[in-house]
């Protein structure tokens, strides 16, 4: 059964549960970074490299909102880990942006029996992958004010890559090359969380996550019980798609005109990555667009039907390490529970939100 755990309260009391209770993991997955910091440094350097790393997320502090800076101070303290190790947790993929393979649909309409907008997403790393899928944890969060929501993420992880709040908002974040960055803003994952805990439908999360500065490219997808759309955002810029005759597809390239001219150069392959050289291009990208498109063609869909669309060959690969499908108007997910990645090889796990 996939670990949960509960957290509620003031910001303090979120991050010291959280960090008591998954303290041996964190420090785990600290290690899991300086053992291949240490192999990419050819074993002189994992220690200067990982400072200097926690030096350069540092720069992010001033623009992380406060209730979320004292969870990680009070997390860390529960975890007996230094800030630092948290900070740099939760900023990796603002710093390296290097996850260019994830996956994403959502259905609606006349797609599904009922009218009911379904939402599936992959999450594609390129290393990591074993703590990745070994430690994932779903965190069903209660913040002292804001929305009630359930994360699907790591020990150590105070921010939503994949998610849902209590009002029905799903959302999933995908990495999208950018060649407007900035470290000068509001880490990926911190600001989404930020917006889910704000707002109540589709349009109020995607409003609240352009009203904050950004540091990468992504193409967050969000679903509610009868909407979806895709915001694809840059440090400074943003746009909305919506499904086509119900059908709503993402993966690591924009599609919008708006932000066609803000495309960046797709990163290379990171040492020791269990993903193939292609699988770090546009064309990659596009390839896998166009067959969740082909798949989702032409018929009716349910959860099951996202599963397997999501599992298909050419969507899922060896770095996917999450594997989760929503629906929003039930308050219902099901994750992948596959012992290694790809992930959806594995059965999947019904769960049921705030019963």
């Amino acid at each position: 059964m996939l670990r949960r755990l509960e957290i509620w309260g003031e910001p303090e009391a979120r991050g010291r549960r959280h960090g008591q209770t998954l303290g041996a993991d964190i420090r785990r997955m600290r290690r899991e970074i300086l053992t291949y910091l240490a192999r990419i440094s050819l074993y002189a350097g994992a220690l200067p490299l990982y400072g200097l790393l926690q030096w350069m997320a540092r720069g992010f502090w001033p623009f992380i909102p406060p209730r979320l800076q004292q969870e990680m101070v009070a997390l860390a303290a529960g975890a007996e880990v230094g800030l630092g190790s948290i900070l740099l947790l939760n900023v990796a993929d603002d710093l390296a942006n290097n996850s260019p393979r994830c996956s994403a649909l959502a259905v609606g309409d006349s797609r599904t029996d009922r009218g009911d907008y379904v939402m599936g997403r992959n999450l594609d790393y390129p290393v990591f992958t074993g703590p990745l899928t070994e430690f994932q944890t779903l965190f069903l969060i209660e913040p002292h004010r804001g929305q009630r929501l359930a994360s699907l993420a790591w020990p150590g992880y105070v921010g939503v890559c994949t998610g849902i709040n209590a009002s029905g908002v799903a959302l999933a974040q995908l990495s999208s090359m950018s060649r407007d960055r900035s470290l000068k803003g509001t880490p990926a994952a911190l600001r989404f969380r930020q917006a889910l805990e704000d707002g109540d439908t589709v349009d109020a999360v995607a409003a609240r996550v352009r009203s904050m500065p950004g540091t990468i490219g992504n193409n967050l997808m969000l679903c509610g019980p009868r909407e979806a759309l895709v915001l694809e955002v840059s440090a400074r810029q943003g746009a909305v798609r919506l499904p086509e005759n119900g059908l709503l597809t993402t993966t690591n390239h924009y599609q919008s005109p708006a932000m066609e001219r803000l495309k960046g150069r797709f990163p290379p392959r990171p040492p020791y990555s269990v993903l193939a050289a292609y699988q770090f291009t546009e064309a990659y990208s596009q390839a896998r667009n166009q067959r969740l498109q082909e798949l989702a063609s032409g018929r009716r869909l349910g959860p099951v039907d996202v599963q397997k669309i999501l599992a298909d060959p050419a969507v899922a690969n060896a770095g996917t390490t999450v594997c989760t499908v929503f629906h929003p108007a039930e308050g219902r997910l099901w994750v992948a529970r596959g012992q290694t990645p790809p992930v959806n090889r594995g059965p999947f796990e019904a769960i049921k939100l705030w019963d």
